[in-house]
């Protein structure tokens, strides 16, 4: 009975952790947005807000194991003690309903951000592509000028 009673602690923790988590996730995410509608765009500071982020899922999914775990292991105790346990799992329940939303709001976040950073290396594009552009006819205007480009006729009129 104690050890069950320890599981479902741990079981609490574990959502408890996990909810932090996602919140922090939430946060850095809006960070994102915020960073990506600005007009100045470094790869690098979003790289570091990436990496920052991977380092947030690869902690969610070693609590999710961890979760699943003890999960398998106090089920049967959960199932034959649901009347002794009503509010533990009522409290698991209701923080379980809260994690939900807070990855649908994630999921949703990080759609819109897909959608920005699209456009920004669209924009990227378009600007390297104009660079290009105006590069190449740098070039051939000093190749013009400088006679390097000129070629002569190679059909000369003989006739006087």
């Amino acid at each position: 009975m104690e050890e069950g009673r320890n599981y479902i602690r741990i079981l609490r923790e574990s959502l408890e952790k996990k909810e932090r988590i996602l919140h922090n996730l939430l946060d850095m995410t809006r960070q994102q947005e915020e960073y990506l509608a600005g007009s100045e765009f470094e790869l690098d500071v979003f790289e570091e807000m990436l990496d920052v982020k991977n380092g947030m899922i690869e902690e969610l999914n070693s609590v999710d194991d961890g979760f699943e775990t003890v999960y398998e292991r106090i089920r049967e105790y959960l199932q034959s003690h649901q009347k002794e346990l009503a509010e533990p799992i009522r409290e698991m329940q209701n923080r379980v309903r809260e994690i939900t939303s807070l990855s649908v709001s994630l999921q949703a976040l990080e759609e819109r951000n897909r959608k920005k950073l699209e456009g920004v290396f669209a924009s990227k594009q378009q600007e390297i592509k104009k660079f290009r552009q105006s590069s190449q006819m740098v070039n051939n205007y000093y190749q013009t000028m400088s006679g390097a480009g000129s070629y002569q006729p190679s059909f000369l009129d003989k006739k006087k």
